[in-house]
């Protein structure tokens, strides 16, 4: 009796041990797992599959991000099908359809007038795009705001908890939009932030680019995705210039590592 729970044992290690690097924990509960793929996010596997970003990882245990890498094996919980994750849309954010905006929390709606309509072109004159004419995507597909190396991570450090991630990089390194969307803020920011601007996305998203040397987007400008909105510098709270990012949905902070390729 006792050598063969001794063989149950060993059996259960071996599992553990060939189970490989996937986070997934074994569930009986109808779900499937899905393979995560090099580009994709957390938070675009939960919306293909139609399930809350904080449900996946709950049920997978993700308590650090960085662990997240292709060839990861993911349990969605309820799907009944491997679904095909569609590619993260690259700047393509004029193309995209349009999505209302809601006004960031503590403002007053800003009344939405009918445009005018235009006068038709002249054949013999070429057509003009209006300047600041920015289609906003319905969804958000997030991208790095710049090349560089991430050295402080999302979560505990120390006493406080780190709202975002800091991406080092050299001073006057320009900072692109991660995803196209209305600048509510700029200037300095509150607390150690130093110059910083806040850009309003569809379905509640904000993202925050703080200790910036300089702020090249003026508050109500609609910038595109990759448009330079600012450079990177050493304003604020800081040892050195970097960019510290930041991805608030509906005014809480979210691990970016979950929403960036």
């Amino acid at each position: 009796m006792r050598c063969a729970r001794r063989m149950g044992w060993v059996l259960g290690a071996l599992l553990l041990v060939l189970g490989g690097c996937s986070l997934a924990p074994v569930f009986r509960s109808p779900g499937v797992y899905h393979t995560i793929r090099p580009g994709e996010t957390v938070y675009r596997i939960a919306r293909t599959y139609g399930v809350e970003l904080d449900v996946l990882v709950k049920a997978n245990h993700i308590v650090d991000a960085r662990r997240i890498v292709a060839g990861t094996r993911l349990y969605v919980p309820g799907a009944s099908r491997r679904l095909r994750v569609p590619p993260i849309r690259r700047g393509t954010s004029g193309r995209s359809p349009s999505a209302k905006i809601p006004p960031w929390p503590g403002r007053k709606r800003e009344v939405q007038r009918p445009a005018a309509k235009p006068a038709p072109p002249r054949k013999s004159a070429p057509r003009r795009e209006r300047v600041g004419k920015v289609s906003l995507p319905a969804e958000v597909d997030f991208v790095w705001p710049l090349k560089g190396k991430v050295t402080s991570f999302f979560g505990r450090r120390g006493k406080r908890k780190h709202q975002g991630v800091d991406i080092a990089a050299p001073r006057g390194t320009p900072i692109r939009a991660a995803e196209a969307g209305v600048v509510i803020f700029s200037d300095n920011g509150p607390g150690g932030y130093g110059r910083m601007v806040i850009l309003r996305h569809p379905n509640g998203f904000h993202t925050i680019y703080a200790h910036n040397s300089k702020n090249l987007a003026g508050k109500g400008r609609r910038v595109r995705q990759g448009e330079v909105i600012a450079q990177v510098g050493s304003t604020g709270r800081v040892t050195g210039p970097h960019l510290h990012f930041e991805i608030r949905n509906r005014t809480q902070a979210k691990d970016p590592l979950f929403y960036l390729p």
